[in-house]
């Protein structure tokens, strides 16, 4: 894939690829290159958050309608024709959700304009507590992905007794993520150890996951594949992990979990630690994480 260079007239580049980066479509290093320019362009930050925004309001006006099964092969028929349109007829409550399934099919930018040409007049105070609410949102239900492998496995499944030998990992690891086992054995605290690592099929969804711990605590190192999925840049943890990749928080189900990205993968720490002490494992282990999954996608 090719690399874009965003360089010269950054505010121009940066918002020409924002769907792209949306959709993770772009190459790590292009993807680096546009974080680094919204990191210090407000304008384009902001830009950014309300195409977010938009996106989640389409799927939500979408998930609540039942569309009729032969509208959607219909709509389906039509874009791939590239020859949508809509008849001016009274708008029912499915016809409106095939209307927002339309609009989306039109791109960021088209979307974004129409709902601004729609939008009253708000402070950016309560724009701001919006995208924090979508921001904090979004990340609750990437979290709730790692924490639900980490249920099934440890919590309902597991015995704390339990102890894999290094043929057994191998074996149910596989040899692309069997040295995942050696690289978090060395990045865990003392006394700490993996203990289980294997492959695992929760909820239609394939999981890489090792399990380890010390005489109290057992722990989670969650990996999967990602979809369309992708943690809001603007909500993660601020001044940790500086040199590696972005840790993003939460508590879900009683159950601490920082979770980061890279191009292909999602990564989840899940314990029942408190939140301090679970952020310091997970950025001892992110960084050498991140590469080892990094060298995966190449």
């Amino acid at each position: 894939m090719t690399v874009i260079p965003i360089g010269s007239k950054q505010c121009e580049k940066t918002r020409k690829y924002l769907d792209s980066y949306i959709s993770s479509e772009l190459t790590v290093e292009t993807n680096h290159e546009l974080l680094k320019h919204l990191e210090i362009c407000a304008e384009c930050s902001r830009l950014l958050q309300d195409l977010l925004l938009i996106r989640n309001r389409l799927q939500k006006a979408v998930n609540r309608e039942l569309v009729p099964a032969v509208l959607r092969e219909r709509i389906k028929r039509s874009i791939r024709d590239q020859h949508i349109g809509m008849k001016a007829q009274s708008w029912s409550r499915w016809t409106l959700a095939a209307a927002a399934v339309l609009i989306m099919s039109l791109g960021g930018w088209g979307m974004l304009y129409l709902w601004r040409l729609n939008q009253p007049t708000r402070t950016g105070a309560s724009l701001q507590a919006e995208l924090t609410a979508l921001s904090t949102s979004q990340t609750a239900s990437l979290l709730k992905i790692g924490v639900g492998d980490h249920i099934h496995c440890v919590v309902e499944h597991h015995d704390d007794r339990e102890q894999s030998t290094t043929e057994q990992m191998a074996k149910e690891l596989g040899p692309d993520y069997y040295g995942l086992v050696a690289l978090v054995n060395e990045r865990l605290p003392k006394n700490y150890s993996v203990s289980v690592a294997h492959q695992c099929d929760v909820n239609g969804r394939r999981f890489v996951h090792l399990i380890f711990k010390n005489q109290q605590n057992v722990l989670s190192l969650v990996i999967t594949r990602k979809g369309n999925e992708g943690f809001p840049i603007q909500d993660h943890i601020a001044g940790v992990n500086s040199r590696g990749p972005k840790l993003h928080q939460g508590l879900v189900e009683g159950y601490d979990a920082v979770g980061f990205e890279t191009k292909a993968y999602l990564a989840f720490v899940v314990s029942s630690l408190d939140g301090d002490a679970n952020v310091q494992i997970a950025a001892n282990l992110a960084p050498a994480v991140n590469t080892f999954l990094a060298n995966l996608e190449i």
